[in-house]
Protein backbone atom coordinates (compact mmCIF):
# COMPACT_ATOMS: atom_id res chain seq x y z
CA UNK A 1 0.00 0.00 0.00
CA UNK A 2 1.42 3.23 -0.95
CA UNK A 3 1.44 6.25 0.99
CA UNK A 4 -0.12 9.39 0.16
CA UNK A 5 1.99 12.61 -0.22
CA UNK A 6 0.29 14.40 2.89
CA UNK A 7 0.54 10.94 5.23
CA UNK A 8 4.41 10.48 4.15
CA UNK A 9 5.01 13.85 5.05
CA UNK A 10 3.01 14.07 8.19
CA UNK A 11 5.50 10.86 8.96
CA UNK A 12 8.42 12.70 8.58
CA UNK A 13 7.47 15.85 10.48
CA UNK A 14 6.55 13.17 13.36
CA UNK A 15 9.93 11.45 13.10
CA UNK A 16 12.13 14.91 12.93
CA UNK A 17 10.45 16.53 15.83
CA UNK A 18 11.27 13.27 17.84
CA UNK A 19 14.95 13.54 16.62
CA UNK A 20 15.69 17.21 17.49
CA UNK A 21 17.62 17.66 20.91
CA UNK A 22 16.25 18.90 24.15
CA UNK A 23 16.49 22.40 24.86
CA UNK A 24 18.29 23.94 28.01
CA UNK A 25 17.28 27.06 29.59
CA UNK A 26 20.01 29.39 31.22
CA UNK A 27 19.66 32.38 32.91
CA UNK A 28 21.97 34.61 34.65
CA UNK A 29 25.48 36.53 34.41
CA UNK A 30 26.31 38.14 30.97
CA UNK A 31 29.53 37.50 31.81
CA UNK A 32 29.71 34.14 32.20
CA UNK A 33 27.40 33.73 28.85
CA UNK A 34 29.88 36.57 27.40
CA UNK A 35 32.96 34.64 28.20
CA UNK A 36 32.18 31.48 27.54
CA UNK A 37 28.14 29.83 26.89
CA UNK A 38 28.01 31.94 23.93
CA UNK A 39 31.25 32.24 21.91
CA UNK A 40 31.31 28.36 22.96
CA UNK A 41 27.63 27.91 22.08
CA UNK A 42 27.67 25.46 18.90
CA UNK A 43 30.62 24.03 20.79
CA UNK A 44 28.69 22.97 23.89
CA UNK A 45 25.29 21.86 21.88
CA UNK A 46 27.19 19.30 19.94
CA UNK A 47 29.06 17.75 22.84
CA UNK A 48 26.00 17.73 25.04
CA UNK A 49 23.59 16.99 22.35
CA UNK A 50 21.07 19.76 23.59
CA UNK A 51 19.99 23.05 22.39
CA UNK A 52 21.07 26.07 24.68
CA UNK A 53 18.66 29.06 25.14
CA UNK A 54 21.00 31.69 27.09
CA UNK A 55 19.75 34.95 28.47
CA UNK A 56 22.13 37.20 30.33
CA UNK A 57 19.72 39.02 32.60
CA UNK A 58 22.46 39.00 35.77
CA UNK A 59 23.84 37.02 38.30
CA UNK A 60 21.28 38.19 40.91
CA UNK A 61 18.36 37.69 38.27
CA UNK A 62 19.49 34.23 37.05
CA UNK A 63 19.66 32.94 40.11
CA UNK A 64 16.04 34.15 41.45
CA UNK A 65 14.74 32.74 37.98
CA UNK A 66 16.46 29.24 39.26
CA UNK A 67 14.79 29.41 42.98
CA UNK A 68 11.56 31.02 41.21
CA UNK A 69 11.52 27.55 39.28
CA UNK A 70 11.44 29.11 36.11
CA UNK A 71 14.88 27.47 35.09
CA UNK A 72 16.77 24.53 35.45
CA UNK A 73 20.24 26.38 35.48
CA UNK A 74 21.57 29.64 36.67
CA UNK A 75 24.61 31.39 35.48
CA UNK A 76 26.68 33.43 37.97
CA UNK A 77 30.25 35.08 38.22
CA UNK A 78 30.81 35.51 42.21
CA UNK A 79 30.92 32.95 44.80
CA UNK A 80 27.44 31.30 45.83
CA UNK A 81 27.46 32.57 48.95
CA UNK A 82 28.08 35.99 47.65
CA UNK A 83 25.30 36.02 45.39
CA UNK A 84 23.22 34.11 47.85
CA UNK A 85 23.61 36.72 50.61
CA UNK A 86 22.57 39.20 48.50
CA UNK A 87 19.32 37.21 46.80
CA UNK A 88 17.67 37.11 50.48
CA UNK A 89 18.87 40.56 51.35
CA UNK A 90 15.92 41.45 49.04
CA UNK A 91 13.42 39.44 50.22
CA UNK A 92 13.41 36.24 48.54
CA UNK A 93 13.02 33.36 50.14
CA UNK A 94 14.26 29.46 49.46
CA UNK A 95 16.30 26.93 50.88
CA UNK A 96 19.82 27.28 49.73
CA UNK A 97 21.27 24.04 50.77
CA UNK A 98 19.42 22.94 48.17
CA UNK A 99 21.86 24.78 45.24
CA UNK A 100 24.68 23.31 43.95
CA UNK A 101 27.59 25.40 42.38
CA UNK A 102 29.51 23.82 39.46
CA UNK A 103 32.66 26.00 38.43
CA UNK A 104 32.81 25.88 34.71
CA UNK A 105 36.15 28.60 33.65
CA UNK A 106 37.21 31.87 35.21
CA UNK A 107 37.76 35.22 33.48
CA UNK A 108 39.32 38.17 34.69
CA UNK A 109 37.20 41.57 36.02
CA UNK A 110 38.81 44.77 35.02
CA UNK A 111 38.42 49.16 35.18
CA UNK A 112 37.63 50.93 32.32
CA UNK A 113 38.38 54.73 32.09
CA UNK A 114 37.97 57.31 29.45
CA UNK A 115 41.09 57.15 26.95
CA UNK A 116 41.86 61.11 27.83
CA UNK A 117 41.95 59.87 31.39
CA UNK A 118 46.20 60.46 32.29
CA UNK A 119 45.82 58.01 34.95
CA UNK A 120 46.63 54.58 33.47
CA UNK A 121 47.17 52.64 37.10
CA UNK A 122 46.61 53.05 40.35
CA UNK A 123 47.50 50.79 43.67
CA UNK A 124 45.36 48.77 45.18
CA UNK A 125 44.74 50.58 48.05
CA UNK A 126 44.26 53.47 45.75
CA UNK A 127 41.35 51.93 44.06
CA UNK A 128 39.64 50.73 47.59
CA UNK A 129 40.40 54.76 48.48
CA UNK A 130 38.41 55.51 45.25
CA UNK A 131 35.53 52.74 45.20
CA UNK A 132 34.89 53.52 49.33
CA UNK A 133 34.29 57.23 48.21
CA UNK A 134 37.51 58.59 50.11
CA UNK A 135 39.10 59.57 47.10
CA UNK A 136 36.77 61.22 45.49
CA UNK A 137 38.97 63.25 42.93
CA UNK A 138 41.39 61.98 40.01
CA UNK A 139 43.78 64.65 41.48
CA UNK A 140 44.37 62.91 44.77
CA UNK A 141 45.69 60.05 42.35
CA UNK A 142 47.90 62.12 39.59
CA UNK A 143 44.95 63.11 37.64
CA UNK A 144 42.84 66.06 36.48
CA UNK A 145 41.09 68.24 38.96
CA UNK A 146 38.03 66.36 38.29
CA UNK A 147 35.36 64.19 40.91
CA UNK A 148 35.50 60.31 39.90
CA UNK A 149 32.28 58.73 39.07
CA UNK A 150 32.06 55.17 39.45
CA UNK A 151 30.00 52.98 36.95
CA UNK A 152 28.85 49.45 37.57
CA UNK A 153 25.86 47.06 37.76
CA UNK A 154 23.44 47.17 40.66
CA UNK A 155 24.05 45.53 44.02
CA UNK A 156 24.45 41.49 43.16
CA UNK A 157 25.99 41.67 39.87
CA UNK A 158 28.46 39.27 39.71
CA UNK A 159 31.45 41.54 38.83
CA UNK A 160 30.41 44.35 41.06
CA UNK A 161 30.26 41.42 43.90
CA UNK A 162 33.62 40.13 43.10
CA UNK A 163 35.17 43.71 43.26
CA UNK A 164 33.48 44.41 46.57
CA UNK A 165 35.16 41.13 47.69
CA UNK A 166 38.53 41.68 46.80
CA UNK A 167 38.75 45.67 47.34
CA UNK A 168 36.33 46.42 50.04
CA UNK A 169 36.11 43.48 52.03
CA UNK A 170 32.55 42.57 50.84
CA UNK A 171 31.20 46.15 51.90
CA UNK A 172 29.63 48.18 49.25
CA UNK A 173 31.05 50.93 46.62
CA UNK A 174 29.90 54.07 48.79
CA UNK A 175 31.90 56.14 46.36
CA UNK A 176 29.56 58.61 43.68
CA UNK A 177 28.11 55.98 41.18
CA UNK A 178 26.09 55.37 38.78
CA UNK A 179 24.27 51.67 38.22
CA UNK A 180 24.17 50.21 34.59
CA UNK A 181 22.02 47.55 33.72
CA UNK A 182 25.11 46.29 31.65
CA UNK A 183 28.12 46.29 30.21
CA UNK A 184 27.72 47.90 26.93
CA UNK A 185 25.87 51.06 28.72
CA UNK A 186 28.81 51.00 31.02
CA UNK A 187 31.31 51.36 27.96
CA UNK A 188 28.83 53.96 26.43
CA UNK A 189 29.18 56.28 29.55
CA UNK A 190 33.01 56.02 29.84
CA UNK A 191 33.18 56.62 26.65
CA UNK A 192 31.10 60.13 27.03
CA UNK A 193 31.84 60.91 30.92
CA UNK A 194 36.20 61.46 30.89
CA UNK A 195 35.93 61.89 35.23
CA UNK A 196 34.27 58.19 35.14
CA UNK A 197 36.01 54.76 35.61
CA UNK A 198 33.85 51.70 35.24
CA UNK A 199 33.89 47.87 36.66
CA UNK A 200 32.95 45.30 33.56
CA UNK A 201 34.47 41.60 32.48
CA UNK A 202 37.47 42.33 30.87
CA UNK A 203 35.91 40.74 27.73
CA UNK A 204 33.47 43.84 27.35
CA UNK A 205 36.64 46.46 27.14
CA UNK A 206 36.35 48.04 23.71
CA UNK A 207 38.24 50.55 21.80
CA UNK A 208 36.12 53.31 22.57
CA UNK A 209 37.73 53.05 26.51
CA UNK A 210 41.03 52.45 28.03
CA UNK A 211 41.74 49.94 30.53
CA UNK A 212 43.19 51.14 34.15
CA UNK A 213 45.30 48.79 35.88
CA UNK A 214 44.19 48.69 39.88
CA UNK A 215 47.03 46.98 41.29
CA UNK A 216 45.23 43.42 42.04
CA UNK A 217 43.95 40.80 39.23
CA UNK A 218 40.33 39.73 40.25
CA UNK A 219 39.32 36.34 38.22
CA UNK A 220 35.65 35.59 38.37
CA UNK A 221 34.88 32.59 38.55
CA UNK A 222 32.16 31.22 35.92
CA UNK A 223 29.28 29.23 37.81
CA UNK A 224 26.59 27.29 36.18
CA UNK A 225 24.06 26.80 39.76
CA UNK A 226 21.18 23.82 39.92
CA UNK A 227 18.75 23.31 42.31
CA UNK A 228 19.63 20.01 43.39
CA UNK A 229 21.35 17.24 41.43
CA UNK A 230 21.61 18.30 37.92
CA UNK A 231 19.30 16.51 35.21
CA UNK A 232 21.53 14.45 32.74
CA UNK A 233 20.96 16.82 29.90
CA UNK A 234 22.26 19.67 32.35
CA UNK A 235 24.87 17.52 33.56
CA UNK A 236 26.36 17.23 30.00
CA UNK A 237 26.13 20.63 29.16
CA UNK A 238 28.15 21.60 32.58
CA UNK A 239 31.00 18.96 31.54
CA UNK A 240 30.78 20.42 27.95
CA UNK A 241 31.20 23.96 29.34
CA UNK A 242 34.05 22.78 31.27
CA UNK A 243 35.60 21.18 28.52
CA UNK A 244 35.01 24.01 26.25
CA UNK A 245 36.41 26.43 28.77
CA UNK A 246 39.50 24.51 29.50
CA UNK A 247 38.37 24.25 33.44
Amino acid sequence: MRLSIAAAALIALFCGSTALAETVEVHGSTTVSNNLLTPKKAEIEKAAGVELQIVGNGSGRGLADLVEGKVKVAMISAPLADEVKALKAKGTAFDETKLQAHQVGGAPAAFAVHPSNPVKSVNAEQMAGILSGKIKNWKEVGGADKPIVVICAAKGDGVRSMIEQEFLGGGDIAAEKREVQNAPQAVKIVAQLDAAVAIMSKISITSEVTELNAGKAVVQPLILVTMGDPSPDVAKVIAAAKAASGA
